[in-house]
């Protein structure tokens, strides 16, 4: 079964997310913020990590650079979702290491088009 981290300051997102992917048939966790997403995926690395971009304690953009630079992570697929730009200088770079962006707000078959697909 694909192991999906969902990762959203926000409970009502990452629980919306949460019950789609659990109803297709992902094995879903979740985190409140990229710190606790970091030391969750270090403990036992998904498959795919869907992670805001906006968090406090450690932002997606910084989580996808930590996930990025341990080589034992190197099979991660990354989703990033952004609802706009935040202006940070390094959003480019980090934008070009994940698998796939989606904004904010995205539709549930783009959503499970984009993981099947990073999965397959």
């Amino acid at each position: 079964m694909t192991r999906v981290l969902i990762v959203d300051d926000e409970p009502s997102i990452r629980h919306l997310i949460a019950t789609l992917l659990t109803l297709e048939g992902f094995d879903v966790t979740a985190a409140p913020d990229g710190q606790a997403a970091l030391e969750q995926v270090l403990a036992s690395a998904p498959d795919v990590i869907i992670s805001d971009v906006r968090m406090p304690r450690l932002n997606g953009y910084a989580l996808l650079t930590a996930v990025r630079a341990n080589p034992a992570l190197d099979g991660v697929r990354f989703v990033l979702l952004a609802s706009y730009s935040d202006g940070d200088p390094g959003a480019d770079s980090a934008v070009a290491l994940a698998d796939a962006c989606l904004s904010k707000p995205f539709t549930r078959e783009l959503l499970l088009k984009t993981v099947r697909a990073l999965v397959a």
